[in-house]
């Protein structure tokens, strides 16, 4: 299903354009920054592929063409990208469990570069595809899924945080890993009076949705950059 490849940490901060309103409604005005954590997934990696054949290499990446740059790009607001290809937050792909996201965050070198990243005021938080790729790890997942997102809503009280499955997973993977996220955020949002927002994305069109080793094409992240926008437009009415 996915290809492991080893990579630097990436935490890149790049401006984006102006803000896109539709005629759905229009989109908030954030200030602040788009903050973007998960896995490959949110790297564009393999979205220029022609199909799910191809190996997950660098011509076939492309972060620009990513649901979260795009969403940032149509708020006109500048985005941080923390995201390791192969990272789970408490299970990552392959044979190496060293560096979760949850270790990752207990790191004092990590939680410092979030804190440089301020102000930041949207959260799309995008993990958990490699922890349920045949495997159901809820028992650890949920609390730590609840950790992740509490630290985001504590260090960025103003934003508007996003709580993402998807699209990469289906059967039982898929229905254990929506229900742990939904499970934390509803555990985050009674005990902290948050309200992060839970939101489950699909690709769009199966028949072009897919790139190199089944990860999301172009316009399957434009499908999913779409579905947070409008969630986005129909919490501005």
């Amino acid at each position: 299903m996915l290809k492991h490849i080893v990579m630097s940490a990436l935490l890149l901060a790049v401006p984006a354009c102006a803000n896109q309103d539709s005629p759905q409604g229009a989109l908030p005005d954030l200030p602040g920054k788009v903050l973007i954590v998960g896995d490959s997934i949110s790297l564009g990696f393999g979205a220029m592929g022609p199909d799910q054949n191809c190996p997950l290499t660098p011509e076939f990446n492309s972060v620009s063409h990513s649901y979260g740059v795009q969403v940032a790009e149509a708020l006109g607001v500048d985005y941080v990208m923390f995201a390791w290809p192969g990272i789970g937050l408490v299970h990552n792909y392959g044979e190496d469990q060293t560096n979760t996201m949850s270790m990752r965050l207990a790191r004092e070198d990590e939680t410092a570069r979030l804190d440089a990243a301020d102000p930041v005021q949207l959260v799309l938080v995008n993990l958990g595809t490699h922890d349920f790729y045949q495997n159901d790890p809820s028992e650890q997942f949920v609390p730590a899924m609840e950790d992740l997102l509490s630290q985001m809503s504590t260090r960025y009280s103003d934003a508007t945080i996003y709580a993402l499955t998807g699209p990469m997973l289906s059967g039982n993977d898929r229905i254990f890993f929506d229900h742990a996220v939904e499970t934390a955020v509803e555990a985050v949002n009674t005990e902290k009076d948050t309200a992060i927002r839970y939101l489950a994305l699909d690709g769009g069109d199966p028949s072009v949705a897919f790139g190199c080793q089944w990860h999301p094409s172009v316009p399957a992240h434009d499908h999913m950059a779409e579905l947070i926008l409008d969630d986005l437009r129909a919490h501005n009415k």
